[in-house]
């Protein structure tokens, strides 16, 4: 289990980003294998931003805090992306929260046990679990809950 995790931990730090973006989500009806569209949906779609980049950054570290169930750790940020860790039951997903005054826009990072994603485009997870599905939506829920506050 450590060499696993010295794994992870090189493929986050290897994946790092300059500069992140948002951008609109167009799934592709062609890939194979794939979940539900309206679960790859219920994740990735792009939420409008606040006008102020500062008010959409604090939206979603208080949208990872006010989470239902279990809170978002923040793990790390850059230009564009805050990274978001959830660990339950020994295994752990990290999403990229990239933002900009437009969009704010949940991708898939990096993974460890169940929610490692089967088929990954563009860090978008077209093949997971039911149970990452979930966890995601909350958080994207909560995001979007604090982004229509203020």
């Amino acid at each position: 289990m450590k060499g696993i995790f010295i794994v992870f931990l090189c493929l986050m730090g290897t994946s790092a980003y300059s500069y992140a973006a948002p951008s609109e989500l167009v799934i592709d009806s062609k890939v194979k294998p794939k979940s539900y569209e309206r679960y790859i949906r219920a994740v990735h779609k792009e939420i409008p931003a606040s006008k102020n980049i500062k008010l959409t950054r604090f939206a979603i570290i208080e949208g990872m805090l006010n989470t239902k169930g279990i809170a978002w750790v923040f793990e790390g940020d850059g230009d564009g992306y805050i990274l978001a860790r959830f660990d339950y039951r020994g295994d752990t997903n990290v999403m990229r929260i990239e933002y900009d005054d437009k969009f704010v826009q949940l991708k898939y990072h990096a993974a460890l046990g169940d929610y490692i994603c089967e088929n990954n485009l563009d860090d978008i997870c077209y093949k997971n679990s039911r149970g990452y599905y979930n966890y995601i939506k909350n958080l994207r829920n909560s995001i979007k809950r604090e982004l229509a506050k203020g």
